[in-house]
């Protein structure tokens, strides 16, 4: 299938936009999109952070494919199964097929290579080998019925396209610092310090799915962080400009770079914590690449995995705003108290971005916090219409 008739589908049906690591088998396209100004494409660190800006892009109204070889469909599979799975969230993923059976390949991909479409069902994922005849059709009725979709490449299937363009590339060393030093002690716990940020992260909104051009979309990630933010003041499903990750652990980062970069001019506040980033501490490298100046990244850092019994991680010595600074973030710095963070906080959303807020907090949480009532499904569709500015259906309503 040639390459150019490929990418007009995909354009036809509103894709223009990829998150990926790529495979030789998908080189023709990727060398299409870097040269095809209709089209763009991401370079993501891991299978998982693509999956991630691909959902990203697709939630605020940019659908997206993430593309990878059949070797890091292993590495997607949290996010695939604990994300695109729960939501619904219609993102296409287009997965090599190394190692099909019958085919010579390296001796790595021999057992993937057998299990490659039976694992991608087994995601939940409704899944096709890319057929140039059913393509365009199999694609549209995806679409249409709003659900992930695999299509499982075969080697020399998409053809033609252009070289890639030569590289000209300039690689610095040094460079800033992080805007505070020293060492930092915990003084609130992260629901305190949730708390004190309400005012920025509510700011402009108006009702479920209105808010003014300053309201921030606000993206949460797993675990306690989100149990407690809804706690706090969307008991009453409210706060549509949040989205709390159920799961797919580590990729509220690329979830909520996607979303900046379909929606350059909307705030997105990332709260993230400790044990989260550093499981793919690489999407500090995609987001200082991408330098959406709109993106603002908090992290919540009591150096434990809280939401399950205080296990330690080694955040307490690896400096995330200096990582971050090195990663292509604009400014970045770490507090400790109230009045520093609330201030920080309203400061760097006003600044020009990627930017990193590093809060150190206590342990803890208290024993009666409570879950989101909301569906994961209505989650998501109360968040896509907020960013979308278009009225909330509910799939179900609470559960």
């Amino acid at each position: 299938m040639r390459i150019d008739h490929f990418a007009d589908i995909l354009k036809q049906h509103g894709i223009r936009h990829g998150a990926g690591v790529p495979c030789s088998f998908f080189t023709p396209l990727v060398n299409h999109m870097t040269v095809d100004p209709e089209l763009d494409y991401t370079s993501a660190t891991s299978e998982g952070e693509a999956v991630a800006i691909a959902a990203g892009l697709t939630t605020a109204g940019k659908p997206a494919f993430a593309l990878m070889q059949n070797s890091g469909l292993g590495n997607a599979v949290n996010p695939i199964t604990s994300m695109l799975y729960i939501y619904s969230m219609p993102v296409t993923l287009l997965v090599s097929h190394r190692g099909e059976p019958g085919k010579p390949d390296e001796p790595q991909h021999a057992l993937m290579g057998q299990i490659t479409e039976s694992l991608a069902e087994l995601c939940g994922l409704r899944t096709h080998v890319l057929d140039p005849e059913r393509f365009e059709g199999e694609l549209s009725a995806a679409l249409s019925d709003g659900v992930p979709t695999a299509f499982i490449c075969r080697k020399g299937t998409l053809t033609d396209g252009p070289d890639a363009p030569p590289l000209d590339l300039r690689f610095a060393s040094g460079g800033q610092s992080p805007a505070t030093s020293g060492t930092f002690v915990a003084e609130l716990r992260r629901e305190q310090a949730l708390d004190a940020a309400r005012e920025v992260l509510n700011r402009g909104l108006r009702g479920v799915v209105e808010g003014s051009a300053a309201t921030p979309a606000v993206v949460c990630t797993t675990g306690k962080l989100s149990r407690e933010l809804h706690e706090l003041d969307d008991r009453d499903f409210s706060k549509g400009n949040r989205f709390y990750m159920v799961g797919s652990m580590g990729c509220a980062a690329g979830f909520g770079l996607g979303i900046a970069h379909a929606d350059p001019g909307r705030p997105v506040i990332v709260l993230d914590g400790d044990g989260a980033l550093l499981m793919k501490l690489g999407s500090l490298a995609t987001t200082g690449a991408l330098a959406s100046p709109n993106y603002h990244h908090v992290v919540f850092d009591n150096g434990a995995h809280d939401s399950t019994g205080g296990q330690p991680t080694p955040s307490p010595s690896a400096d995330f705003a200096l990582a971050a600074l090195a990663c292509g973030y604009r400014h970045a710095e770490t507090v400790s108290d109230r009045d520093a963070f609330v201030e920080a906080l309203a400061r760097h959303v006003e600044m020009e971005g990627p930017t990193l807020l590093r809060m150190i907090i206590h342990t803890g949480a208290r024993k009666d916090l409570g879950r989101p009532k909301l569906s994961p499904r209505d989650a998501y569709l109360r968040f896509s219409a907020f960013l979308q500015g278009t009225p909330w259906s509910s799939a179900g309503g609470a559960s």
